[in-house]
């Protein structure tokens, strides 16, 4: 069926729909621009109660104003690449060597720097962990606010401990490793978070700016 019209067949149309229907000029030059403007479609759909078919209202059981959306946080068991549950050899992490021997192994396998955060309990208890970036082989990105963001919405943390890799190996904390640390530990001041320990994780071994006296932290705060 065609659905298009030329100007003549176009006028004798609006010409005939006035002597048939008696309705208004203005209205139907309304319709017959609308009716134009979809090329005059010869299967126009009705409307009903004076409203267009393509209109939306509201359900009448709908309450009034905007809606406020809720925040949910959940957890789940961590998982290694293949989707099995990972397991450690204790939550209880209450110095570097034991922070490094439990959490170490999380970041043994990346080929890229991981940096992660470990949101631990009064008695130094790991209750949550979270991979915050991943950059290079040689670099990461961290962003200093999001550090902070595990330890706020995980219950019962009044501490975190970080960490980060070197793929290359060696663990020794580079002059952006200690100016990071250095801006970490005045944020965790302000948010009355403890920064018990940042951990470097090489091959087999660590750096712990705890045990290097980089942290002015009071022992009993930190990891001993």
């Amino acid at each position: 069926m065609r659905d298009w019209f030329s100007v003549s067949e176009f006028a004798t149309k609006l010409a005939a729909e006035i002597a048939a229907h008696r309705t208004s000029f203005a209205a139907l030059l309304t319709n017959a621009a609308s009716g134009e403007a979809c090329a005059l479609r010869a299967d126009r759909r009705p409307t009903s109660e004076g409203r267009s078919f393509m209109s939306n209202p509201k359900p009448s059981g709908e309450p009034a104003g905007l809606r406020v959306r809720e925040f949910v946080c959940a957890f789940r068991p961590l998982r290694d690449v293949d989707g099995r549950p990972v397991a450690v050899p204790t939550l209880y992490v209450d110095s570097p060597q034991a922070a490094f021997t439990a959490l170490g192994p999380l970041l043994a396998h990346e080929s890229v720097e991981v940096f992660a955060v470990a949101c631990l309990s009064t008695r130094h208890r790991v209750l949550s962990w979270h991979v915050l970036s991943r950059g290079t082989r040689s670099a990461t990105s961290v962003s200093l606010p999001d550090v902070f963001v595990p330890a706020c919405l995980t219950p019962g943390t009044t501490g975190i401990l970080v960490l980060h890799n070197h793929p290359s190996g060696d663990p020794t904390a580079s002059p952006d490793d200690v100016q990071l640390t250095r801006r970490l530990e005045q944020a965790a001041t302000i948010l009355d978070i403890a920064l018990l320990d940042h951990l470097i994780v090489g091959d087999g071994r660590y750096f712990s700016f705890r045990e290097a006296g980089a942290l002015g932290a009071s022992p009993s705060e930190g990891l001993r």
